[in-house]
Order: C-alpha cells, then sequence, then structure tokens
C-alpha cells in the first residue's frame, strides 16, 4: 500500500492508503524520482534497454490513461473492469475520478512507475516509469468503497452483489497469461485462499514471475498473504535510496515475506483527494509518498529490464538473477533473516549486466513448506516437484515459515461502523477481503 507523509495507518479490505500529503511545492521532481536516477535509468534507456519486448499485467483499482505521464505510454487497458459497482452495473477499468466509486488514484501511480513517459502538466515533470518500453496489460479488479482517516476499503461484486475476489483474482491472472504476460504485478494483499490454487500454480509452473507489495505495517507478524507471501512468488518492501527499509510509528516495517527491497520511500506522486488533506482534489498536485505499493512495480520493471536485455532467459532465471544480483555483481544469493530485506536492494543495473542463463532453471522462491504446497503447484503426476525446488544455498537461507493462518495485530480503521482490519480467519467461510498495498 502506499502512504504519504504524515498520516498513519492503511485499512484491511483496503486499497492502498496513498495518505496525508506534505504541500505540493514540497515534491519536486528531483527529490520524489530518486529511484530513476539511482537504478541509472537514463542510461539504460540510452542503450535501449527499455523493457521492449515483455508484456507486464499489472491487476489494481480504475486507471485514469489521461494524466500527461500515461497519455503516451504503451498500455491495454482490459475493458469493462472485473467488478459490477453498487448498482449492478459492469463497472469501468478507466476513471477520471480521484475519490469515489471510481477512484483511479491508486492504479493510475501504481503502473506509472512501470509505464510512465515523465510527461507533466504545466511547470511539472511527471512520474518516470522505469520500463517504460514493456507492454502493459492493465486489469481493474477492485473498486472503492469508501475512504475513512486515509485508509481505503475496496468492494468488488457481482451482478448480484456477492463479493468475488477468488473469481475475479483468478480469472486476471489467467486471462493476463492468455494474452502473454511475462510478469504479473499486484500491489495489493489477499488472505490465502481457494484461487491460488489454480492461476498462481500455473504461473509457477509457466514460469511467469509474479510480484507483490508486502503490508505496509509490522503488525503483521509472521503474515502470509497472496501474493506477496505465496511459494515461488517475489514479496517486495518499500525502502529509501539508502536501502532503509520503511518504518511503521518508529518501528522497522520487518514482513517475513519480503524476498527483496525496491524505492518506495519519499518517491513522485501524482494526484491528491478529498482524505489527503491538501485542498482540492487535483490530478495537478504532486506530493511524495511512502509504500509498497511503489516498490512492487519498480522491481517488477526491473525484471522487465532484464528480460529484453536477455531474452533467451526463462522467468526462473530471471528470478534467480534478481536474488543473486542485489549487489550489483553477481554472487551467491543470501537472505537477511535479521533485518527481514529479504536478499537485499533489487538492482536494475545488476539484471541488465548478468547473464541469467548461468543460473539453473528453477524458481528460488519455492520452498516445501510454504503456501501453497509444491504438491499443490505441481499436480501433474508425471511432474517431480522436487526437480524445481530451490536449490540449496537459496533454501536454506530462507525462514522456514509453513503453513500459517495469521491474525493481524493491525490498526483498526472504522468506517461507517464497518472495522477495516486485517483478520484472516481460520475459517475460509470468513475470509477478509484484500488489502491493497
Amino acid at each position: 500500500m502506499i502512504r504519504k507523509f504524515g498520516f498513519a495507518g492503511v485499512a484491511a479490505l483496503a486499497i492502498l492508503a496513498m495518505s496525508g500529503a506534505a504541500p505540493a511545492a514540497a515534491a519536486t521532481p528531483t527529490e520524489g524520482l530518486w529511484y530513476y536516477d539511482l537504478a541509472h535509468i537514463a542510461d539504460a534507456q540510452a542503450a535501449g534497454i527499455t523493457g521492449d519486448g515483455v508484456t507486464i499485467a499489472v491487476l489494481d483499482s480504475p486507471i485514469n490513461t489521461q494524466v500527461p505521464t500515461l497519455a503516451n505510454a504503451n498500455i491495454e487497458v482490459q475493458e469493462p473492469s472485473y467488478c459490477y459497482d453498487k448498482s449492478g452495473k459492469r463497472a469501468p477499468a478507466t476513471s477520471t475520478d480521484l475519490d469515489g466509486e471510481f477512484s483511479a488514484f491508486h492504479g493510475t501511480n501504481v503502473v506509472s512507475y512501470i509505464a510512465g513517459t515523465g510527461e507533466g502538466y504545466p511547470g511539472q515533470t511527471g512520474i518516470k516509469g522505469v520500463a517504460p518500453g514493456a507492454k502493459v496489460l492493465y486489469y481493474a479488479v477492485s473498486l472503492l468503497d469508501e475512504v475513512v482517516d486515509g485508509g481505503e476499503s475496496t468492494a468488488c461484486h457481482d451482478k448480484d452483489g456477492n463479493t468475488n475476489y477468488d473469481i475475479v483474482l483468478n480469472d486476471a491472472m489467467n486471462d493476463a497469461m492468455d494474452a502473454g504476460a511475462d510478469i504479473i504485478s499486484i500491489s495489493a494483499g489477499y488472505p490465502n485462499s481457494t484461487y491460488v490454487t489454480d492461476a498462481f500454480p500455473r504461473a509457477v509452473r509457466e514460469g511467469v514471475v509474479v510480484v507483490g507489495s508486502v503490508a505496509n505495517t509490522d503488525a503483521t507478524v509472521l503474515g502470509m498473504n497472496f501474493p506477496a507471501g505465496a511459494n515461488g512468488a517475489v514479496g517486495v518492501q518499500a525502502a529509501d535510496r539508502d536501502g532503509v527499509i520503511k518504518t511503521t510509528d518508529g518501528r522497522p516495517n520487518a514482513d517475513e515475506q519480503t524476498m527483496v527491497i525496491a524505492p518506495g520511500i519519499g518517491v513522485l506522486s501524482q494526484g491528491t483527494r478529498s482524505s489527503d488533506g491538501v485542498g482540492t482534489p487535483s490530478w495537478e498536485q504532486q506530493t511524495l509518498a511512502n509504500g509498497t505499493s511503489i516498490a512492487a512495480p519498480i522491481a517488477a520493471g526491473f525484471v522487465a529490464l532484464g528480460m529484453q536485455k536477455w531474452p533467451d532467459a526463462t522467468g526462473n532465471q530471471m528470478l534467480q538473477s534478481l536474488i543473486r544480483t542485489t549487489g550489483g555483481d553477481t554472487h551467491e544469493p543470501i537472505y537477511d533473516s535479521t533485518e527481514l530485506i529479504g536478499y537485499g536492494f533489487a538492482s536494475a543495473t545488476g539484471l541488465i549486466a548478468n547473464d541469467p542463463s548461468q543460473y539453473p532453471d528453477e524458481n528460488p522462491l519455492l520452498g516445501n513448506n510454504e503456501f501453497p504446497l509444491l504438491s499443490e503447484i505441481f499436480t501433474d503426476s508425471t511432474a517431480d516437484p522436487t526437480a524445481t525446488a530451490a536449490p540449496d544455498d537459496v533454501a536454506d537461507g530462507r525462514p522456514d515459515v509453513g503453513i500459517i493462518l495469521i491474525v493481524v495485530v493491525g490498526v483498526l480503521l472504522v468506517a461507517g461502523g464497518v472495522v477495516l482490519a486485517i483478520v484472516f480467519s481460520v475459517r475460509r467461510a470468513r475470509r477478509s477481503p484484500p488489502k491493497i498495498q
């Protein structure tokens, strides 16, 4: 989830809270585009490495493709959305709303970190995407329910008013893979559910890289949400330019789901809403933002750059490279189980410079004790799950989390009598709706 400076709290059921903005004048492009410079994206683009030929699917809220940085971006929005609105009509996937049910605030910013051209409103530089040459397939899988105290409650209903997150997420992921997605990026957290036994296992089997944002609070102890906590996925934590992860109420945002860290603190965001406390809502206002919702698409964009440079590498080999090049040079993967920064700071330059074909064609993020089990992913009796398990030098450094259903000891946000807390119940009939990080 994304949080702007100054506000605490994110919601469960929640689409990101990009809340509590600093005054627009303080959010200069020079300050907020540090991730672009640190990753040497301009140098990569000068060398023709833009993500061209790579397809990234983004699953999020509605999107506003009319903001300048996305107006000429390489995005194919799948219309309509996968949700029905409160009146029972199929909701649009594109919107210019900042507030209300069809708010496009979260999705617009998330996809900008991949595809943004840097074009801005008069006098501005827009968000610069790290892989603007990649094709983005955009799927709207959530709608805004309401905003309270900087938190956002999401809803995605079928035409009869029933929630259908399982079906929506599964369908969107399968549609994305049918359309040729190489990478799937989701800046949201879902409770472990039956949908991961279909589309997600397929992604692992087919070598599609799945990237997800971890929670924005350290209240999620031993968290195991989807997709960040899924067996074989890339859980991404937000960090500043020095590689220091974000904090919640002064405490490090430690999360055992973290596989890599990526830029996500003090990053430029576009637009402000009525809930941000900065005056009249406007797409033309810019602020600085914090959040794992920023970090996940940036990490996905880095992988796309590597995929373009090394087109013969498999998705599994790109994952190997992702966790082996966090220092910019080839090295053995080391999982930091103390600071919980995973395998370290994702490196665009490392992914571009190092040929992934030198690594095993095996997903290094698979572990026998995580959710879903290897036996649930590799269901074909002819498949040998052990052949694709993580190599010893990788798996031994990973935390042995096991299949743990969690209770989030987190922030409670009350909106219209609804308590927006993350409680992943053991009783599947009472699963929590997703929270968009």
